[in-house]
């Protein structure tokens, strides 16, 4: 590395190499120094230490990348190496090469020893695979998903700007807001799972994807005890609102409906906008008034949106209550970021969930070895 970045590692401070240790004091023999907790010393901040690397920019996040395509090759070079251990033997065989043939034309070049990518290493196809099987249990033992929960990360957030360093701004810091993200994700978990925000929660299944700008967000489905399921148009009115709330009663929730989880705005006042396909809305904005909670005929709840002459300044329009998007008031205070909870009507958002971070992948060149799942 100090070769690679001269700038970060200007007097040829030694890399990551196989013989580093932990420091251990208390064990005799300390264990070997991953890859991943070197990196992890490395963008560390400490008090009295001047860290170029934090003060990067650019040249920060291609660091990262890099340290993380070396630890994730040598993963893979493990696994290749020692496929004995990992049990490949049961993936391996006759029977095994006939049912990957899939359409019968097994061609019989093929068989001999296949390197199999096990379903821990994350992000491989057994690992999807295995995730989307698990949800489809949960979701077929508990019959119902109550409540499709999307969290998106706020790079405003206080914990993440009281960090920053001088002249800094929130995309030169991933590392600090992965690191805030996830502290907040397992919060919002912990809300809804052990305190109960929405009611018993007997299951969850989240998933979380990074956006091509860097920010992570989270799909949660989340399934509630029997008493506490939404069935009627009065349960989904205890859980969603869709409606501006009061400026003067609930002060910081305004600011997070207004700053975080209104729609666009698009359509007339906006042709540009990124969802516009055609010169229509593809998330269907704005919404209709509706004057009460109510199931259409697809399934799908059509919110309480009322017609109350309420509307407010956002960036150059005033927009009213078709413009916000469905939110849970206590989430929204509480977190100060875009919630979007919505009633789960239909079994497919567990797919929609197992496959989304599948989605618009960034193009490579590549080449297929039908038998070498690592490559």
């Amino acid at each position: 590395m100090s070769l690679h970045y001269v700038l970060f590692f200007p007097y040829g401070e030694d890399g990551w190499h196989w013989e580093l240790r932990m420091h251990q004091p208390e064990k005799q023999n300390p264990s070997h120094l991953s890859q991943i907790h070197y990196a992890a010393f490395r963008i560390f901040p400490r008090e009295l230490e001047f860290s170029s690397i934090l003060r990067g920019g650019a040249l920060f996040q291609q660091y990262l990348v890099d340290m993380f395509a070396s630890a994730d090759q040598a993963r893979l070079t493990y696994l290749r190496n020692n496929q004995g251990q990992l049990r490949a033997l049961l993936y391996s065989g006759l029977e095994d090469a006939v049912a990957s043939a899939g359409d019968g034309n097994l061609n019989l070049r093929n068989l001999g020893q296949r390197v199999i990518l096990p379903s821990s290493y994350t992000g491989g196809p057994r690992y999807m695979y295995q995730c989307f099987q698990d949800g489809l249990a949960l979701a077929r033992h508990f019959k119902k998903i109550d409540i499709f929960m999307t969290v998106t990360c706020n790079p405003k957030w206080p914990e993440i700007e009281c960090e920053l360093l001088p002249g800094q701004t929130t995309a030169d810091r991933p590392d600090l807001v992965a690191r805030v993200f996830q502290m907040k994700k397992d919060a919002i978990v912990d809300f809804v799972y052990k305190r109960g925000v929405f009611g018993r929660t007997v299951a969850y299944i989240y998933t979380i994807k990074f956006q091509k700008r860097g920010l992570p967000h989270m799909h949660m489905l989340i399934f509630l005890e029997q008493p506490y399921k939404l069935l009627t148009p009065a349960d989904i009115d205890t859980t969603i609102c869709a409606r501006w709330p009061d400026p003067k009663a609930h002060p910081l929730l305004f600011e997070t409906v207004k700053t975080c989880m209104i729609h666009g705005p698009c359509g007339a006042l906006n042709p540009n906008a990124p969802c516009m396909e055609d010169g229509i809305c593809t998330k269907k904005y704005p919404k209709s008034f509706i004057e009460q909670t109510s199931i259409n005929y697809e399934g799908y709840p059509l919110y309480y949106r009322p017609d109350d002459n309420r509307s407010f300044m956002v960036g150059n329009h005033m927009l009213d209550n078709r413009w916000v998007i469905p939110y849970n008031p206590f989430m929204s205070a509480t977190f100060g970021c875009h919630i979007n909870v919505e009633c789960a009507i239909s079994f497919a958002s567990v797919k929609y969930v197992s496959k989304y971070i599948c989605k618009g992948h960034d193009r490579a060149t590549m080449q297929v070895n039908s038998n070498d799942k690592i490559a």
